[in-house]
């Protein structure tokens, strides 16, 4: 008899943390929910033990937008200050998300019209950065990951942002690879770099790969970000 076994990560709410009613920065209205990522042993891939926890972070329960646990006193600062964080955090996000899709697309040494349709698209949805994630999409075109400039990206991504926004721009680099139809076992190890660089277990893999099944990925705009 074989017996599969490994770790995986799940999401769950923390039930005994207060809720940020109606303070959600996005939408304004909608309220944030304490939520954590933690890392399960599975048996025939079910959750029976639970390991360490990955990340704490908020999520807006109307809009679904994720916040760095920091968010909750950033909350007690002035509208001018809110505004700037969310706009540092766009910027970061936008630099990482587009660097990490270019990086997985050339891989392969096989940049697919499709692959670059979907980047193209990605900078699309922020405009107020269009010209510098063009030059940034360029850059790593021609030169890759030389000094380590993506993970450079990410590792901005980790000290800012919440495991959710992480693993959304991971799962957006992931459709890259989807373009052309198949997840190499090349381009599946890079991806577990990419989640080792954001601070991420490599076992989060699944739960990534999981979000794909579960939306379309184009539904994921730049509010989820922080």
């Amino acid at each position: 008899m074989f017996i599969i076994f490994g770790t995986r990560g799940l999401k769950h709410t923390v039930s005994d943390s207060p809720v940020l009613s109606n303070s959600c920065p996005n939408c304004n209205n909608g309220s944030l929910v304490n939520k954590l990522y933690r890392r399960w042993f599975t048996l025939f891939f079910i959750p029976v033990i639970p390991l360490d926890t990955v990340d704490r972070f908020y999520e807006c329960d109307s809009c679904k937008s994720a916040y760095n646990e920091s968010i909750k006193t950033i909350l007690q600062r002035s509208k001018e200050e809110i505004n700037e964080n969310q706009k540092r955090a766009t910027s970061i996000y936008a630099k990482a998300l587009i660097a990490a899709m270019t990086h997985m697309a050339i891989i392969d040494e096989d940049f697919a019209s499709e692959e670059e349709r979907e980047i193209k698209d990605a900078i699309e949805g922020f405009q107020e950065m269009k010209e510098e994630l063009l030059a940034i999409h360029e850059n790593v075109k021609v030169n890759a990951n030389m000094n380590n400039q993506v993970f450079d990206f990410l590792n901005s991504a980790r000290n800012e942002l919440s495991s959710e926004a992480l693993i959304n721009i991971l799962a957006q680099a992931a459709v890259v690879l989807l373009a052309d139809g198949t997840i190499e076992k090349e381009e599946e190890n890079l991806m577990k770099e990419y989640l080792i660089a954001c601070g991420l277990p490599k076992e989060m893999y699944q739960t990534l790969i999981d979000k794909l099944k579960q939306k379309d990925m184009t539904t994921l705009k730049k509010e989820q970000m922080n």
